[in-house]
Order: structure tokens, then sequence, then C-alpha cells
């Protein structure tokens, strides 16, 4: 957005001119502390991360991940490192399909009768699961309260806005029946 004459708001939409183009190069010859301080500027001043992105040649998470904080970034979880195959009664492995699509995994076998490290191996990893739920949720409550906060700051905004925009209006009401009321 630019502020025009009189104070009116202007929102520029839409591709930018040539002449607000950066040049192609201008994401990689620079240092990531600059790149990163760049980022932010362009999104200070209206950016969108897409466009930033674009701009700069930098990946759109790269750019979301750099203005959003370390906060919103997901750490993906390991998965489970084994493939486990229930052993019958007469000692032979249970034969399982594999999906096509997956680097087949070792087959370990576990005793039915005899679960404990098994368990043990599924209660770590399910801490593990709810230690990660924790951090989203607590990553998206933050992330509400941010949008509380700026939307509260944007309501303070538009409301002033306003005023500002009655004030005007009432001086040149106020202007245009003082010019009438002599002529």
């Amino acid at each position: 957005m630019q502020r025009g004459d009189g104070g009116y708001m202007r929102v520029v939409a839409g591709m930018p001119d040539a002449s607000e183009r950066l040049p192609p190069s201008a994401g990689r010859r620079l240092k990531e502390e600059e790149r990163r301080a760049l980022v932010h500027r362009l999104r200070q001043q209206g950016w969108s991360y897409r466009r930033i992105s674009d701009e700069l040649n930098i990946s759109y998470s790269v750019v979301s991940r750099w203005l959003d904080g370390p906060e919103a970034a997901a750490t993906p979880l390991t998965p489970l490192p084994i493939r486990l195959s229930v052993v019958t009664e007469s000692g032979e492995a249970a034969p399982r399909r594999a999906a096509p699509s997956q680097t087949p995994l070792p087959n370990v076998p576990v005793h039915v009768e005899s679960p404990s490290p098994l368990l043990e191996h599924l209660v770590a990893q399910n801490r593990a699961l709810l230690h990660r739920v924790d951090q989203l949720v607590s990553a998206e409550a933050a992330r509400k309260q941010a949008m509380s906060d700026l939307e509260l700051r944007l309501v303070a905004n538009i409301e002033e806005q306003h005023k500002k925009l009655g004030e005007r209006l009432l001086d040149s009401l106020k202007s245009l029946l003082r010019k009438f009321s002599r002529g």
C-alpha cells in the first residue's frame, strides 16, 4: 500500500513494474544474513511471500521460515526403524507384504509371548509423538495469539482512519457551508 495525496491509501496489486523488479541474480549474490534482511525489508514494504520467493529465487518454504520464525517450522519425525513380523507357534515368521513404493526394512522377529522390548519401543515412540503434538499445539496457540494481536491492531488502525476521514469530511462540509452562506 502507498499513501497518496490527501492521506488516501492506494492499494497496488498485480505484477510489479519493470522498474521495481530486482535483478535476476539479486538473491544469489548476497550472503545469507543480507538475504534475510532483504526478505524482511521487502515484506515490510508489502511484498507477498510468493513474490519475494520468485524475485529472489529463494524457495517459498525458506522465505516462510525466515519470516515466521523457527517455531513455525515443523521438525520431521523419525519413522519406526524396523518392520515387525509376528513369529507363529511353529517358530516361522508370518509373511508380510511390503508396499511397492517403500524400501524394504529389515524384518525383526518379535515373539508374541515376550512383547516387552517391542512395548518399550512403542511407548517411547508414543511419548515422542505426544511431545510433538504438544509442540504443535503450543506453536498453533502462539500463531493464534499473533493473529489475534494483528487483528486488534488492524481494527484500531481502521477505526483511527475512519475517525480522521470523518473529521476531514466534517471540515469539508463546514467550509462548503461557509462558502454558500457568504454567497
